[in-house]
């Protein structure tokens, strides 16, 4: 277990005679996690549309756009989007 679980697995106890308890709220947390599947459950149709449209482009139309075949399954991982801002950047 690494520190992060554990430290968010840990419950914390209010102390005797404070007025409210400073124990981070459980419901927030599954609440927030939820929310996240429902929006990815919501937007998976799009996803796939967008990719099924960039598969059907040529390698010439794909380099047009500055994508290669083998960067279409990262298209929506925030980390390939920001690195491809940081070259569009450094490149201008």
């Amino acid at each position: 277990m690494n520190a992060h679980v554990a430290k968010d697995g840990m419950d914390f106890l209010p102390v005797a005679g404070s007025r409210k308890a400073t124990a981070p709220s459980r419901k927030a947390g599954l609440a927030k996690r939820l929310g996240g599947a429902v929006t990815w459950l919501v937007q998976m149709p799009r996803r796939r549309a967008v990719l099924e449209t960039l598969g059907s482009l040529s390698d010439h139309e794909l380099a047009d756009i500055g994508l290669t075949r083998s960067d279409l399954p990262r298209v929506f991982d925030p980390a390939f989007a920001q690195s491809r801002r940081m070259s569009n950047r450094a490149g201008s």
